[in-house]
């Protein structure tokens, strides 16, 4: 009976506290990620574009609920929520909004949002603390901001964090402004507006300096935070507390650091280590420089003296920020700076080295991240596990770390495949997973004084990396002393050692003693050698207890410095009055001339060329503000070192040119093809003169020389003129005034022509006099169709007085109508005649009497279905 009880209450509490409240990320410029499986998959449906703030909630089993940046709250269709505008947040604020669950209820969501320092410029005096409501249950589930903008404080920094309360069901969230921590309970009646104040430390009252980051540990038993002083000068400040999750206290202050403009904090899920960011300082300009990333081991007795130096990362924007530190539910803390991809530290509750930095390790699906991601309540990450043994086919241990009284546990390893091995009630068990992955480890405990929790622990199985041994590295001696001494950058010898080494990360050891403990890790590129034929060892490894160690020997050779040469390049720039623009392949023929059958590269840098770093693709360019005109250049022949010399360009014009189109007429069979007046030429066909001739459409290329040996290219694209499928010719005549129609249905650069007329971009033409006209269309100066045509007409008079001029009425060109009918009519519509095409005219008479001058009509009936109806006068003199 107790084992069905402690089941349901399981089942019940597990979906109370399922700990992927915190499986959705949504930042950066429309940045996402979803940790639901264990990994990070890039989300691309988020619409919030922020500097730094930024937060998102899910519910407990990781469905996403909604984010916000401070400003704006967005439901999970990333709409704006009713009344979900104009919060008192910001995106440019380290954290910028917080959201807290109101315990006992799947509906209330607390929104804090914290201060920033624009809010204090030019007058300002800040937008404090505050907070708003959303109810979940408004608009068909989608959440209303109910209430918004309750102000706490009326002034604040930009920093808050929160965690679950000693009774492990509430809440405190924490904020610091001056010289004082505001600590404010939130349980199911709401929130308690009176805060617990501890102060203590640094008084931080210039509204410049309220930047940075401050987190609670995941176990609620620490708070760290990072100022990052701007003025009068860059410095900064990371301390770390004791908080008491029952009283909200801030107590025994601990200075970790005043060296770096701190920034970023976190804690490893075990609460065990604390990492920041912050920028180094520049001791003789006070400027900022590089990221650093560090760690603190907090159970060392020595905490300050356990500071290790995790990742030294060159500034590669414009910023004084160092960029946040945020762990995720699968226990890895990532790193946001401007990138495509995020920073991750896999394995953080371990030491020094074990904790694996890798730099832009994961990817963003294309988008773009800032300095912020979301902080989220810490509670979220609690982990009350240590675990060992990541390797395939070993014992992996787990093993209760927490200190409260626990009556029952129930594990799910994740594991189906397992059988009956896939869980177990024992406190500290071991598992052997049956292949290398993640594995979403589910941890239910029961406690004596506490809620029953739920606990999940991504756990990431490896197989130990297959590494060559016996590997060596050859490196050049160029420094004129033939000691066997010279600089190396030992990542050349990576693809021999694994291959492919994306996934991996690998370190360098002078001794087996330092590689097996992973500490004491050598400088990767510039590290100079004790000796030729030193032996270092590296370690590999895709999590960092599951690794393999290798030898590689070091190699010295003598390597002669080729000194200057000069060679010729061509300007390539599209600017050449500005800069210069070099093709490195103009280089590499000429010295391929000198070191046939040679390995070549090129570096802007001597140091670069011993180094083999950033090798120089493509093109070089210079500049007017470069001071020296130089490129470096590398031979090898099959990896040996040969020679490392310096090229001085003797840069040359290229012949000014430009494409050229060329239309070729539907009645035309070829066409000349001439790119003008040069000194040389090579078409692509192996021709060199000046013109050739071709019968087909098409792009032609032929290279183009001056007198100094440079060459251009120049396209020329031969156009087929585009022919209509169907043209009519369509003619209203017979009328006062014709009309030619040309009807073509496809769109065109058709002009049109009549009579050998000018050509007009109409395709009708009126007052077309009777007669034989000529109809013509053109495309692009290309006479495409032409047709001969009789526009109909008729006298308007006729005097049958036997003068011999207009004595008798027929239609003008009566022949070119054949078929044609045509009835004459009086005024009372009596038909006088009928009339064919070959007849005579009508000579204005009726049964052999002439009829009286006055008007009279006609009627035309054409074979073609056209019918055509006017009037004439006969006139007597």
């Amino acid at each position: 009976m107790r084992q069905l009880l402690y089941l349901i209450l399981l089942l019940l509490m597990g979906t109370a506290y399922g700990q992927r409240e915190a499986a959705n990320w949504f930042f950066g410029s429309n940045a996402g990620l979803d940790f639901n499986s264990g990994s990070p998959v890039p989300r691309l449906d988020g619409v919030l574009n922020t500097v730094e703030g930024c937060e998102t909630i899910s519910t407990p089993e990781g469905t996403l609920l909604f984010y916000t940046e401070g400003r704006n709250v967005w439901n999970r269709l990333h709409e704006v929520m009713p009344n979900g505008e104009d919060l008192d947040g910001s995106f440019s604020a380290t954290q910028s909004a917080l959201v807290i669950p109101q315990p006992g209820s799947t509906e209330i969501y607390y929104v804090f949002t914290s201060d920033v320092v624009q809010a204090y410029q030019d007058g300002g005096s800040g937008n404090g603390f505050n907070y708003s409501i959303v109810d979940m249950s408004l608009s068909g589930g989608l959440g209303d901001v109910t209430d918004k903008n309750v102000n706490l404080l009326p002034q604040g920094s930009e920093k808050i964090t929160g965690v679950r309360a000693a009774d492990g069901e509430n809440y405190w969230v924490i904020t610091h402004y001056e010289n004082r921590f505001y600590a404010y309970f939130v349980d199911d009646t709401g929130l308690n507006p009176t805060p617990v104040i501890s102060t203590i430390g640094p008084n931080i009252n210039d509204f410049n300096n309220i930047r940075g980051a401050m987190k609670s540990s995941p176990d609620g038993k620490q708070l760290a935070i990072a100022h990052a002083i701007f003025q009068p000068a860059f410095t900064g400040q990371f301390l770390l507390y004791d908080f008491d999750t029952e009283t909200g206290v801030v107590s025994n202050e601990v200075v970790l650091g005043t060296d770096l403009v701190f920034y970023g904090v976190e804690f490893s899920a075990d609460s065990s280590k604390l990492y920041a960011s912050g920028k180094t300082i520049n001791s003789d300009t006070g400027a900022t420089e590089n990221i650093n990333i560090i760690q603190f081991d907090l159970t060392d007795p020595d905490v300050l003296g356990s500071r290790f130096l995790i990742a030294d990362i060159p500034n590669p924007f414009i910023s004084d920020l160092a960029g946040t530190l945020q762990i995720a539910i699968d226990k890895k803390i990532y790193h946001s700076i401007p990138n495509n991809n995020l920073s991750v530290i896999r394995t953080p509750n371990f030491p020094r080295l074990d904790s694996d930095f890798r730099l832009f390790d994961t990817d963003l699906g294309g988008r773009s991240t800032k300095f912020g991601l979301p902080p989220f309540i810490q509670s979220f990450f609690e982990s009350i596990v240590e675990i060992e043994n990541f390797c395939l086919g070993d014992a992996t241990q787990f093993t209760i770390t927490a200190d409260d009284p626990i009556v029952a546990v129930n594990w799910d390893f994740g594991d189906p495949a397992s059988g009956a091995d896939n869980t177990s009630t024992l406190l500290n068990p071991t598992h052997v997973f049956t292949g290398p992955g993640v594995y979403t480890v589910t941890l239910d405990v029961e406690y004596e004084t506490r809620p029953t929790q739920r606990y999940i622990e991504f756990v990431e199985i490896g197989d130990a990396p297959i590494v060559n041994s016996g590997v060596q590295l050859v490196q050049c001696d160029i420094d004129g002393v033939d000691d066997g001494i010279s600089q190396f950058n030992l990542n050349e010898a990576l693809i021999e050692l694994v291959g492919d080494p994306r996934g991996f990360t690998v370190n360098f050891f002078r001794t087996l003693a330092d590689a097996e403990n992973n500490e004491n890790a050598l400088p990767e590129i510039g590290y100079e050698n004790e000796f030729n034929g030193q032996v270092v060892y590296v370690r590999v490894f895709e999590n960092a207890l599951c690794f393999a160690i290798a030898e590689v020997t070091l190699i010295v050779e003598p390597m002669a410095y080729a000194g200057d040469i000069t060679l010729v390049a061509c300007n390539r720039s599209d600017n050449p009055d500005f800069e210069a623009i070099v093709d490195l392949v103009d280089f590499e023929a000429q010295l391929l001339e000198l070191y046939p059958g040679a390995d070549i590269s090129f570096y802007d840098t001597r140091d670069d060329a011993l180094l083999e770093l950033n090798p120089l693709i493509d093109q070089v360019q210079f500049t007017a503000f470069d001071t020296e005109l130089a490129v470096y250049y590398r031979i090898e022949y099959n990896n040996d070192c040969a020679f490392i010399g310096r090229i001085l360009p003797d840069i040359r014009p290229v012949p000014e040119a430009q494409d050229i189109s060329l239309e070729i007429c539907p009645d035309e069979d070829e066409v000349i093809l001439d790119p003008g007046d040069y000194a040389a030429y090579l078409w692509e066909n192996g021709e060199t003169t000046r013109t050739i001739v071709v019968s087909e459409p098409g792009p032609y290329v032929v290279d183009v020389f001056n007198g100094v040996g440079c060459n251009t290219t120049i396209t020329i694209n031969v156009v087929a003129i585009p022919v209509p499928t169907e043209i009519n010719v369509v003619v209203v005549d017979f009328q006062d005034s014709n009309t030619i129609t040309v009807e073509i249905t496809e769109e065109g650069p058709w002009q049109y022509q009549l009579d050998g007329g000018l050509l007009q971009s109409a395709n009708v033409f009126t007052n077309v006099l009777a007669g034989p006209r000529r109809v013509a269309v053109y495309a692009e100066d290309c006479l495409i169709y032409e047709e001969d045509i009789f526009v109909g007409g008729a006298p308007n008079y006729f005097t049958p007085n036997g003068d011999g001029f207009h004595d008798s009425w027929h239609i003008f060109n009566a022949l070119e109508f054949p078929g044609a009918n045509i009835k004459i009519y009086d005024r009372y519509g009596k038909i006088l005649r009928n009339l064919r095409h070959d007849q005579a005219g009508w000579d204005g008479t009726y049964r052999g009497n002439p009829m009286p001058s006055s008007d009279y009509w006609y009627m035309i009936e054409l074979p073609d279905g056209r019918n055509a109806r006017g009037h004439f006068s006969l006139i007597r003199r």
